[in-house]
Order: structure tokens, then sequence, then C-alpha cells
């Protein structure tokens, strides 16, 4: 008989599952390594965010903002930073001829408007022929440092340094300023060359005030036979109080519009005009003399030709694409770097 083996008849011991810390989150266990891994793969990428946000203002605040375009008048183009740094001597001009300080949102329009005309006459003298070179330039600006041309290099650079200082202004921006003034003066000389030496002059006679009802109690008298001298002597705010209201002789273009438009078509004589509002003030006033030969001065002729040119850059605005491109964002910038 075979003899059989004994067993023990014992489980055989199976290897033992490890088990595995954590939450399981979209099929995935989050275990404290993987967390910590998170943890520190969140922090660098909200450290580049924050970094990259802090370039991305570095960047807009000193470059792309400052150089993005406000205003285009045709082919020409102005940035912030110009508009900005134009801004700050338009201001304190406009400070230095105004008893109130200005209000720096009506500075900011009359500034674009002012930056459209500058462009105008630019494209005007390059139109008509004109050339503006470097010494005109540096003519112009040496005038505005108060140092005639020719005159010491080292002290104009010291001059000019100060000045470009006071108004915050870079050299490329006051030679830009200085091209358009010397455009409009050239072009202003080229105007008043055609003008002639002599053409019609008209002299009035002129009471000045202040209130349309005291410019309504003047035409009663006058009309009675009071003398109009006397009147103007006693009433007048204008400085012709002092020759018996009697007005310089000067060409009728030269005239306030409401003037010029009061005396079209009349002839000298004793028919009291008036009242009539110019800007804050009223004229109360006649026509004493209309001379059609009368001889042109040469600053008569030079106003005469600011007259043609600004008459001249209306027609060509009209011709002109001209686009204001300045938001809410860049006043805000501008204003934040005005000096």
């Amino acid at each position: 008989m075979a003899r059989r083996e004994r067993t023990t008849a014992l489980p055989r011991p199976h290897p033992r599952r490890r088990e595995v810390s954590g939450r399981t989150i979209f099929g995935v266990r989050w275990d404290d390594r993987r967390s910590r891994f998170a943890i520190l793969g969140g922090a660098v990428a909200l450290l580049v965010f924050v970094v990259g946000w802090f370039a991305f203002r570095l960047y807009e605040d000193n470059i792309g903002l400052p150089n993005s375009t406000v205003l285009t008048v045709g082919s020409d183009t102005f940035s912030l930073r110009y508009y900005t740094e134009r801004l700050s001597k338009f201001v304190r001009d406009s400070s230095s001829s105004q008893s109130a300080s200005p209000n720096l949102g009506i500075s900011e329009q009359q500034l674009l408007s002012k930056l459209e005309d500058e462009a105008l006459t630019v494209q005007l003298a390059k139109a008509s022929g004109i050339t503006i070179t470097n010494d005109d330039v540096n003519a112009a600006i040496g005038t505005d440092v108060g140092l005639p041309s020719g005159g010491s290099v080292s002290l104009f650079d010291q001059l000019y340094r100060q000045m470009l200082k006071t108004n915050n202004m870079s050299d490329s921006s006051y030679r830009k300023l200085s091209t358009a003034f010397v455009a409009n003066q050239k072009l202003v000389d080229m105007f008043a060359g055609q003008v002639g030496d002599t053409g019609e002059l008209v002299t009035l006679r002129a009471i000045v005030v202040n209130s349309k009802d005291a410019a309504d109690a003047l035409v009663p008298r006058i009309t009675r036979g009071e003398d109009m001298g006397t009147i103007a002597q006693l009433t007048s705010v204008d400085a012709s109080k002092s020759t018996d209201g009697l007005m310089t002789a000067q060409p009728a273009q030269l005239l306030p519009q409401p003037i010029q438009d009061a005396i079209a078509g009349k002839q000298a004589g004793s028919d009291v005009l008036g009242p009539i509002q110019v800007d804050t003030q009223f004229w109360v006033f006649r026509i004493e003399k209309r001379d059609p030969n009368g001889s042109l001065t040469n600053d008569m002729k030079q106003q005469l030709g600011q007259v043609k040119l600004d008459s001249t850059l209306n027609d060509r605005r009209q011709q002109t694409k001209i686009v204001r491109s300045l938001s809410t964002s860049d006043i805000k910038w501008a204003e934040a770097h005005v000096q």
C-alpha cells in the first residue's frame, strides 16, 4: 500500500496590496507628493502671470501707449508722447497769457486743433515749393532762447537744454514745433508779397463798452447830437478813447468779423452803426473814412498774409482726412505725465 505524503493544510501566503493614501479626482489619485508638485506648479504659474502682467504694464506705460497714434492729418501722425510734451508747454503758455488758470480739458481739445493746423501748414509749405532747412529751424530756436543767430554755440546749447527741461520736451519734439513755426512764417511772407503796396483802408470812430444796455443807451445820445468823441473819452473801454474814439485806419479784412459784416457795402458818413457785439464787448461806431488807395504798412501786409493763410488752411482742411483717436486712457496718461 502506497504511503501518502502528509501536508500541513495551511494556506499559502499571498502578497499584500500596498495601500496608497489620497483621493482620486478625475481618475487620478492625488497623494501628498502630487499635491506638493501641484501647489509648486500653481505658485510658479502665478508668479509668471504676475511678472508678465507687470512687464506688460511697464511696456504699455513706457513704450506701447506713449508711441500710439492719437492724431492723423493726411499722411502725418502724432504720437501720445509728442501730444503730452506739447500739452505741458501749451498749458504753460496759456497760463502766462490768461489771468485765470486754463481749463485742462479745454486745453486738451484746443491742442488737437493746433496740431492739426501745424500739420496742414507744413504740408501746404511743401506743396507751395517752400524749403525749410536746419538753419531755418535753428534760427527759430535761437529766437526762442533769446540768442541771435551766429552767437556762441556753447551758450546756445546751454540755453536750449535749459529751455527743453523747462518745457519738458525732447529735442525732436521742439524741432518739430519750430518747423511748423517756420513754415507758417514763410507762407505768411509769401502771401504778404502778393498783397501789393496799396489797398482800401477804413477809419472808424467807435465807443466800446462792456454791456449791451450801456451800448443801447449811447445810440440816442449820439443821434440827438452829442459829440461822439467826448462820449468816447468818458465811456469807452478801448484805447482809442484817447483819440476821441478814432481808430487807426486799417484794411477791412483786419477788423473783427462782426464789424466787417456791419460795414459791408456802406459808405463813410454820419450813420451810427451798432450796438455790434464783438466777443464780450459792444461797439457803437460810424465809418469816418474809406480810402480805396491807402498805403499798406509792412505790418498790415503781414497781417493780411496771415488772413490769406488762414483762409487757405481752412480750404485745405476740408480736403484732408483728419482722424482724432485720443481715448480716455490716452488722456489719463497724458494728464499723469504733464509737468
